[in-house]
């Protein structure tokens, strides 16, 4: 070997090649032969060098082969270590979801054991008030003159109409709900100081009508007030999307109570009858209850004293409101876990108890301290609070039930819980919002065209066709023999085609004194007018300043019977005699055009009428 291998230097033994056969590679020179080794303990860089000592390349060759064994080598290391590593992120991940997962578990226990815990407080209450009464009573004959009672009112409240209604419907739901006897009244956190017309009958807080559904415990309950509305009713809407929204375990585990809040029994009956009707299954299951509270719970609403500038129509209509909404969460209050709220036209998105669920059990975990949690921003929509604390919101509206909506008694219970006098107000903000979490998004969507306050118009999409009628027609309008108005009319939309119920009445901006006038063909006795101004497509082209008069049979002057209200609606019962015209009489001038969408006269009936 040319000059020596680096062993024969420093006096090692040198290295022994192989016998070589002399086959040629084309992929070398010629003078290059290829090895065969014989003996495993020689690498086959060594025989390289040996073949090839000490020349460039040599050490090309051997690099070009050594270098794929480092690079693989490498990459073996590095999918080794890449599968460490989400071998150990896998793991710790999973041990996090179990982890979060036992929090929510516990978290929900806790709710659970705090509405245990106020039930079983209101079991206390129910033993002290019956020691107070057997202490009390000593022997009377107390329980006879109460069945007396509720014999009596039974009675009184049993029209002939209804009690054909009843006949009619034996051995259904709807018309055992009429016999409340073995009813318990509302474990109350009324406060009879607080409501003294309550005071009046024994029996104001039991109700008047119940559909029982037999479950006694559910995760979720969800109340939804419903009242007779003035054109439209969006309950059967809202009861089949809230059930279509359903997951089979969440129909197990979750209770609708629709809360129907009039005194006439009868329409309670029929509402009753239709949601019956119209799912059997889900009130045999006990998915569904209805129940209606005593006429004697409500106040009466003439002698409500008028607060915040409103007008008399919207302080009786938010004080009802508010009497309805405690109502329901106390009924509610022992029947679930958490209470939602909601209105009687809303829909719902799919699956939402299911979002509910998850999102309220890792709000518990991160925000234990929530008073209630929001999925909807809409007014009193989408509120969930937990049944425990019912009772302190319950308290709190007894306090202001006639001072402000339902919606205004949440915020102004959210500042008194979260504020302080001393907190500016944007602290305050942060601090109501740290109390009140917000769904991301809103679970449930307003549907209600027209309010349950009687002539207001809700800006909203309409549910059936996207866009609500533009005028109510009546056909049956006493005959008359003219018509005429001041004020100039849309050439399509005349006030005598309105008069007929072909379209609705539009013009030009009314001046003070300007008037539409109604002349009878002959002298009638009207028992009912109705004039609403204003549509979905023309909200402020409404009639306001403008009276109702009426022209009496035999007499020159005319005579006010009426006006028309904030809402632009003007109706009322008449009971004057036989008239001659009936006018509407424009008492200030408006900066708007006018529309008049419905046009009602009813004609008295009876015999004084023939």
């Amino acid at each position: 070997l040319k000059n020596g291998s680096a062993e024969q230097r420093h006096g090692a033994r040198p290295l022994q090649p192989a016998p070589c056969s002399e086959k040629e590679d084309r992929s070398l020179p010629s003078s290059v032969t290829v090895c065969s080794l014989h003996h495993r303990r020689i690498h086959f860089s060594q025989c390289l060098r040996m073949v090839l000592p000490n020349s460039a390349m040599g050490r090309a060759l051997s690099s070009r082969l050594l270098a794929p064994r480092k690079k693989i080598a490498a990459c073996l290391l590095l999918l080794l270590f890449a599968v460490f590593t989400i071998v150990v992120f896998t793991s710790a991940s999973a041990r996090l979801q179990r982890e979060e997962h036992m929090e929510e578990m516990i978290a929900e226990m806790q709710s659970h054991l705090q509405f245990l815990e106020a039930q079983y407080r209101g079991r206390q209450e129910d033993v002290i008030s019956l020691q107070a009464k057997m202490f009390s009573d000593r022997g009377n004959s107390t329980p006879n003159h109460v069945t007396a009672q509720e014999a009596a009112y039974l009675a009184a409240t049993m029209t002939p109409a209804l009690s054909a209604l009843l006949k009619n419907m034996t051995g259904s739901r709807a018309a055992a709900g009429i016999h409340t006897r073995n009813l318990q009244q509302l474990r109350t956190p009324f406060v009879y100081q607080l409501l003294p017309h309550l005071m009046n009958n024994p029996y104001s807080l039991k109700p008047a009508y119940h559909m029982r559904g037999g479950r006694s415990f559910s995760y979720i309950v969800v109340g939804v007030p419903t009242v007779k509305r003035d054109k439209e009713t969006y309950l059967i809407v809202t009861l089949t999307n809230l059930i279509s929204g359903l997951t089979p375990a969440d129909v197990n585990d979750t209770l609708i109570v629709v809360m129907v809040g009039e005194t006439d029994l009868e329409y309670v009956v029929n509402t009753a009858r239709t949601i019956e009707t119209t799912f059997p299954k889900q009130v045999e299951n006990g998915l569904i209850e209805v129940i209606a509270p005593s006429s004697s719970y409500y106040p009466n609403f003439e002698n409500l004293p008028v607060t915040l500038g409103d007008s008399r129509k919207r302080v009786k209509w938010r004080t009802k409101q508010n009497l309805d909404t405690i109502y329901l969460m106390a009924y509610a209050q022992s029947k679930g876990t958490f209470y939602l709220m909601l209105e009687d036209d809303v829909i719902a998105k799919k699956n939402y108890i299911q979002e509910i669920k998850k999102y309220t059990a890792s709000t518990t975990v991160s925000n234990p301290q929530w008073l209630f949690i929001e999925y909807c921003h809409v007014g009193g929509i989408g509120k969930l609070i937990r049944s425990a604390d019912l009772v302190h919101f319950i308290t709190y509206v007894q306090l202001f039930y006639n001072n402000m909506p339902i919606d205004w008694l949440l915020e102004s219970y959210l500042a008194d819980r979260a504020c302080t006098i001393e907190k500016a107000a944007k602290k305050c903000v942060q601090a109501k919002e740290s109390i009140r979490p917000r769904y991301k998004t809103s679970l449930f969507q307003h549907i209600g065209l027209y309010s349950s306050l009687k002539g207001k118009i809700h800006k909203v999409k309409y549910v059936n066709s996207g866009t609500g009628p533009t005028f109510y027609p009546h056909t049956d309008n006493p005959p008359v023999h003219s018509i005429r108005t001041d004020i100039a009319e849309h050439p399509h939309h005349t006030l005598r085609k309105a008069y007929l119920g072909h379209t609705y009445f539009w013009g030009e901006k009314p001046k003070r004194g300007d008037i539409l006038e109604f002349w009878f063909e002959k002298p009638i006795f009207l028992s009912h007018y109705t004039f609403r101004s204003g549509n979905i497509e023309h909200m402020k082209d409404r009639f306001s300043h403008t009276s109702v008069e009426v022209l009496q049979f035999r007499h020159s002057n005319y005579t006010t019977v009426g006006a028309f209200d904030e809402f632009g609606l003007a109706e009322g019962d008449l009971k004057i005699g036989l008239i001659s015209a009936i006018r509407l009489k424009v008492n200030r001038d408006s900066s708007y055009w006018v529309l008049l969408s419905e046009i009602e006269l009813i004609e008295y009936q009876g015999p004084e009428a023939r």
